[in-house]
């Protein structure tokens, strides 16, 4: 007899009301079948666990129907591999005891380093494997911490504003914070680093660094009848070392990984001659 096809209507219509009852059922007899192909039924137990209690009934029926015709297309192509397969070629009991141990090993080693893993790392530790990896992190791109003001028409003339433009260029005395107002601007990326082309242009008319520019480099624009005041605090240029801010999080990662692998082989070497001295293994 040949079953009618899984319409939205069908899901729409009865998933409401199984995934109800399945708060107060676990399966059984009481678990109807929602789809069959050959010799392999779907149950609503199969389907729960995909939609999950709660989902509107539109969602529930659009993730039903979705769920039962790919366990039919997929029965039906089982279904011809097993017809068409020689037995030599269906013969998987080596993989299979393969897969499952490689799976036992990993959840073990996985529970061992939850358990046991010392996750504090220094930053005198994370210092010293920096100095002696630096050629490991080369910049990819030149990034620069710098700090430049901005100064509306009428304004340019520094020794009139005062403020944070006082005595510049050389040996001037910046003040932190933003100058109210909207005439003058004071910006800084003093903190942290970043790719320095992309920033100064979002900021400052620069199309790029004047050549000698580095640490401690200043310089005055004008545009527009606005004048621009940067100062270069560091710059580092691509394939130059990177600063250690940048890669602090990469070299905890580095080292909480060494530590896992030397902790999982130490567990490996252990066990084993814990088995050898219990008499647990023989080699003949």
């Amino acid at each position: 007899m040949r079953m009618a096809p899984i319409t939205r209507l069908t899901i729409l219509s009865i998933v409401p009301v199984v995934l109800g009852a399945a708060c107060g059922r676990g399966g059984g007899e009481d678990d109807p079948v929602v789809a069959k192909a050959f010799e392999q039924t779907l149950h609503w137990s199969d389907l729960r666990q995909v939609v999950p209690i709660g989902t509107a009934a539109e969602d529930s029926a659009a993730m039903g129907q979705a769920y039962v015709n790919n366990w039919l297309h997929k029965q039906v192509e089982l279904h011809q591999a097993e017809i068409h397969l020689s037995s030599s070629q269906k013969h998987f009991d080596n993989e299979l005891e393969d897969y499952r141990n490689s799976l036992l090993l990993f959840a073990y080693e996985e529970a061992l380093v939850r358990q046991r893993l010392d996750t504090a790392i220094s930053a005198d530790t994370i210092a010293a494997y920096y100095r002696n990896n630096a050629d490991n992190f080369d910049l990819k791109d030149d990034i620069l911490r710098a700090r430049w003001f901005r100064v509306g028409p009428g304004q340019a003339d520094h020794e009139e504003i005062g403020g944070p433009l006082q005595g510049w260029p050389p040996g001037t005395n910046e003040r932190s914070g933003n100058v109210a107002g909207g005439t003058r601007d004071h910006h800084h990326r003093s903190q942290r680093s970043v790719d320095h082309p992309q920033a100064l242009r979002n900021e400052v008319p620069l199309e790029a660094l004047p050549s000698g520019a580095g640490d401690g480099f200043r310089t005055t624009l004008h545009m527009d009848s606005i004048t621009w005041f940067l100062h270069i605090l560091e710059l580092r240029t691509r394939l130059s070392p990177s600063p250690i801010e940048l890669v602090r999080q990469d070299i905890r990662t580095i080292l909480l990984n060494q530590r896992k692998l030397r902790l999982i082989e130490q567990m490996r070497t252990d066990l084993y001659h814990k088995a050898v001295d219990d008499q647990q293994i023989e080699v003949y």
